[in-house]
Formats: C-alpha cells, sequence, structure tokens
C-alpha cells in the first residue's frame, strides 16, 4: 500500500493543523513512525453537532458558533476499511481517555461505514498512574521523547 498522498506535505510543515509546536513535533515523530502505514490522514475533523444559539441570532452567527463549538480529533488516519483516532499530548494523562472515548462515540454516529480499529494517544510521556487505567480501556499508547 502506498503512504498517504499528503504525507510529504504534513511531515514539511512547522505545525500542523489544531495542535501546538510541540504537539505537532510528537505528531512528525508518529507520521514518521507510522504515517505510511495509512491511506489517509486528516487533522482536526470536526466531531458532533457543536452548539446552536439560537433563531435569535443571524445564520451566519448560528454557523459560526457550531463550528467554533464542534469537538475535533487531533488526527484520524484511515486504514483499509477502518481508522485510528489518535489524540497528541505533551503527557498523556487521565483527559486523554475522556477525550478518545467521546470522539469514538461522535465517530460512530458521523461515520458507522467508517468502524473504529483503534484509539491511540501518541505524547512525550505518560503522567504516572495513567498507564493501567488507559490499558483496560484499550487505548494505545505510543510515547516520542524529545530526540536529543
Amino acid at each position: 500500500m502506498p503512504p498517504p498522498i499528503n504525507l510529504g506535505l504534513l511531515l514539511s510543515q512547522i505545525q500542523l493543523p489544531g495542535l501546538t509546536y510541540v504537539e505537532s513535533d510528537i505528531a512528525k515523530a508518529w507520521l514518521n513512525a507510522h504515517g505510511a502505514e495509512y491511506d489517509q490522514i486528516w487533522f482536526n475533523p470536526r466531531l458532533g453537532e457543536g452548539t446552536d444559539p439560537g433563531e435569535e441570532y443571524t445564520d451566519e452567527i448560528r454557523r459560526m458558533s457550531i463550528l467554533i463549538t464542534q469537538k475535533r480529533a487531533d488526527i484520524v488516519a484511515r486504514i483499509g476499511d477502518q481508522v485510528d483516532i489518535i489524540e497528541v499530548k505533551v503527557r498523556v494523562a487521565f483527559g486523554a481517555l475522556g477525550q478518545l472515548l467521546g470522539y469514538r462515540t461522535l465517530w460512530r454516529i458521523a461515520h458507522p461505514e467508517l468502524p473504529i480499529r483503534r484509539l491511540i494517544a501518541i505524547a512525550r510521556a505518560v503522567v504516572p498512574d495513567c498507564q493501567a487505567t488507559l490499558d483496560e480501556h484499550g487505548i494505545v499508547i505510543q510515547t516520542y521523547p524529545r530526540p536529543g
């Protein structure tokens, strides 16, 4: 299988969509290690309904409110007819668990045609006491320490 058509472009960017500079470094380390395994990679895809402030607002304000309040996964990567949802953190803590479980539900509602293969948290490190909890929920943790 050839790598995603946009892999080279993603790796050449200084900062990836929706990520901080440090998170971008972590994501690029993951892309270097695993990017070629996937058919497509999306950064910052919107999930969920967002919040509509109501009919008393203009259509444009309502649309903007919905867009800015939708949840956004850091990375969704398609492999065949399945996807992996990836959360990028500097340090994986319990919050990543809630985000990934929430994204799993929202993805299943929006994209039943693309089932989820794995939930993955990538980071420089894992906060002590979190590994066992994430393991219990089937979250794959991959660490990419700072080079050097």
